[in-house]
């Protein structure tokens, strides 16, 4: 058997869905899932592809799309890994309004999963590996402390508060809400998760991040946790804003 398949170099999956409405179909997997669109055929759209990944962490999955008028039997389940912050995708597929079928569950098998339910009601499963080992593409969850200059304490939460939007609009941080809390000396403590390492680095060469940090510099000095006096025993305790 392994003799016919390196024979013929056999791989790729990929899986042709029956959906009512191919534009509307196209549109659900990119917004979504992030999904682009590969190719279409006919006006109105009567069949599409849609494209995920570059290589860059895995294999790309393709997945095509075929309009029909005929009642559409669900094709079972289409199952896709997910390697990085799972419950974030989560909540990025709650707020776009995808029906989903199942939150995330850890599993006997090793993996967290949640379900959702595609154009065609057609079942994705997505799951990620518990034991997950850290790379390069998992989040960094970080805690920065900046303390306010004379005078620039009302800038500088100004700042704060536009800091981890701005980096989640440019994909470089997770969805997660960053919490922002004072000290008992003014300070600003930050609370976030970058997307990844290469987001860290990446956020070091762009020219907007570059600029937040320079207005950040104008306004603060960025301390360490353990010269905040709340940071001396066991349990920190800070002002959340």
């Amino acid at each position: 058997m392994d003799e016919i398949a390196r024979r013929h170099q056999i791989h790729g999956v990929q899986p042709v869905l029956p959906v009512p409405d191919v534009a509307a179909a196209v549109d659900w997997f990119c917004r979504t899932l992030g999904f682009a669109l590969d190719f279409v055929l006919g006006e109105p759209p009567e069949y599409a592809r849609v494209k995920l990944g570059d290589r860059s962490f895995g294999d790309p999955i393709y997945i095509h799309l075929r309009a029909t008028a005929q009642p559409i039997e669900p094709c079972g389940q289409i199952r896709l890994h997910c390697g990085a912050d799972i419950d974030g995708l989560h909540r990025h597929v709650r707020s776009v309004g995808a029906e989903v079928l199942e939150p995330p569950t850890d599993r006997p098998w090793g993996l967290r999963e949640f379900s959702l339910l595609a154009p065609g009601r057609h079942e994705i499963v997505i799951g990620q590996a518990l034991d997950e080992p850290l790379t390069e593409a998992t989040p960094r969850a970080v805690i920065a402390a900046y303390k306010p200059r004379p005078g620039c304490e009302e800038a500088l939460l100004q700042l704060v508060r536009a800091h981890v939007p701005g980096l989640q609009r440019m994909g470089l941080a997770t969805d997660r809400a960053a919490l922002i809390m004072r000290a008992a000396d003014g300070t600003l403590v930050e609370a976030f998760e970058w997307a990844s390492a290469a987001a860290i680095d990446a956020a070091h060469r762009h020219p907007e991040v570059l600029a937040t940090w320079e207005r950040f510099e104008a306004v603060c000095e960025h301390v360490s946790l353990r010269q905040l006096a709340e940071a001396q025993g066991p349990f920190a305790e800070f002002q959340a804003l």
